[in-house]
């Protein structure tokens, strides 16, 4: 961890520099950030088994969110503001994230993968001691209502040829509930960098990038069975020796060396001092601080960092790389570009695209990638995505979701919130 120590004590650094550069300059950014609520057919959990078309939902929860806050706030003195962030802070890690977001996507994560392995059936338990089950997503959002704050987990099974395969096929099940609260954060600091946040953004990347940290620092010995203690046996029976330690010292340097982390911390402070919700992304001379996510792969555990360069307002880029460090040596890089076209018709405001490559490396070259494509209008827009998994990829085995293809195609309308 040593050099996970140095990469930390340069982003503060950095930090640093950004906090004199922001006191340098006048915030003359007052365009609203924008906030959208998505239907996409990746809701259609047991048709599409879609990783990647589910996260709209929770993301689109995150935007309803921040719509309200922005309508409810007491902004205009800064104790107001201070009370406005503080208890929306409160209720959203205390109660929310955990009861109707984090988790049931954690358990989504598993269901999916268990459907990669052939699962037919799959049965959420929403709560600890499992007396209440549902078989879909959007049932088990609905039910925790009735076990606030409660663990919940996933029932289903996986098909395998040899001992092996059982230890690989259900070491990908079982970390897909962490990989994809990571998912969550991921395409969180994109939407910041992409189209901005605001202040009850801080608190949920908190809630989702610490949840897997707290879960892997659970005494085994009391809490019998947990996924944390499952992937650290699973890597054992495969001779990897990757313990829940190195979980927990992963997912910490993840959240504290992350910029987007800062961003909205720096945000959230801003708002308190000038009443400005709008969040951008920290950036020096275009190039924003990279973010770092963690993640548990069959051939051990991987970091992956992200550095997004905005050119102008119409051109962005960004850069992946992503290594297994612990257990493997595969490597994956995915390079990505934004570009926004100015339409400016009645009914098509934008025409946003978005192709994204993975490639991967070990003893050959394996190659994946997608592209997304937006018709954005004033109030509604419509979104189209094409994705080839690429199962050799670390992408790839965390979002797969069929065996019999490695296709998919996302559609969806979204609205936007003024």
């Amino acid at each position: 961890m040593k050099k996970y120590l140095i990469i930390f004590k340069i982003k503060i650094f950095l930090f640093s520099l950004f906090t004199i550069k922001i006191f340098a300059i006048d915030f003359s950014d007052k365009s609203q950030t924008s906030t959208r609520f998505t239907l996409s057919s990746g809701y259609l959990e047991s048709t599409f088994n879609s990783n990647e078309g589910m996260a709209y939902f929770p993301m689109s929860v995150y935007e309803t969110y921040d719509w309200g806050f922005r309508k409810l706030s007491a902004d205009k003195f800064a104790i107001g503001r201070f009370f406005s962030a503080f208890f929306s802070g409160l209720f959203q890690v205390g109660y929310f994230s955990s009861t109707y977001m984090n988790v049931p996507f954690h358990e989504f994560g598993h269901a999916t993968r268990f459907r990669y392995f052939g699962s037919s059936s799959i049965t959420y338990f929403v709560n600890n001691s499992q007396t209440a089950s549902t078989s879909t997503y959007f049932g088990m959002i609905i039910k925790r209502a009735g076990y606030p704050n409660e663990g919940a987990a996933t029932s289903g099974t996986i098909s395998y040829q040899n001992a092996t395969e059982q230890q690989v096929n259900s070491l990908i099940s079982t970390a897909g509930g962490m990989n994809n609260e990571i998912l969550l954060t991921k395409n969180l600091a994109e939407r910041v960098f992409e189209r901005g946040g605001t202040v009850p953004d801080f608190f949920f990347y908190f809630a989702d990038k610490l949840s897997p940290y707290n879960y892997s620092r659970l005494n085994p010995a009391e809490f019998q069975g947990g996924d944390p203690q499952k992937i650290e046996s699973s890597y054992a029976a495969l001779g990897k020796n990757i313990t829940r330690t190195d979980l927990q010292q992963s997912y910490l340097f993840s959240l504290l060396a992350s910029g987007t982390f800062y961003s909205l911390l720096w945000g959230n402070l801003k708002y308190i001092w000038n009443g400005e919700q709008n969040i951008k992304t920290l950036d020096l001379f275009g190039f924003t601080l990279p973010d770092f996510s963690t993640f548990i792969n069959s051939q051990g555990l991987s970091m992956e960092g992200m550095l997004r360069y905005k050119v102008n307002n119409k051109l962005s880029l960004g850069l992946a790389y992503e290594k297994v460090y612990l257990g493997g040596t595969y490597e994956q890089i995915s390079p990505q570009i934004r570009y926004v076209f100015n339409i400016n018709s009645k009914l098509i405001k934008n025409i946003n695209i978005k192709p994204q490559l993975v490639f991967g490396f070990d003893n050959s070259i394996d190659v994946g990638g997608s592209f997304l494509s937006e018709f954005e209008g004033e109030i509604v827009g419509l979104f189209l995505k094409y994705t080839y998994y690429n199962i050799n990829t670390l992408y790839g085995e965390r979002n797969i979701p069929s065996k019999d293809s490695p296709n998919e195609l996302l559609a969806g309308v979204y609205f936007n919130m003024k």
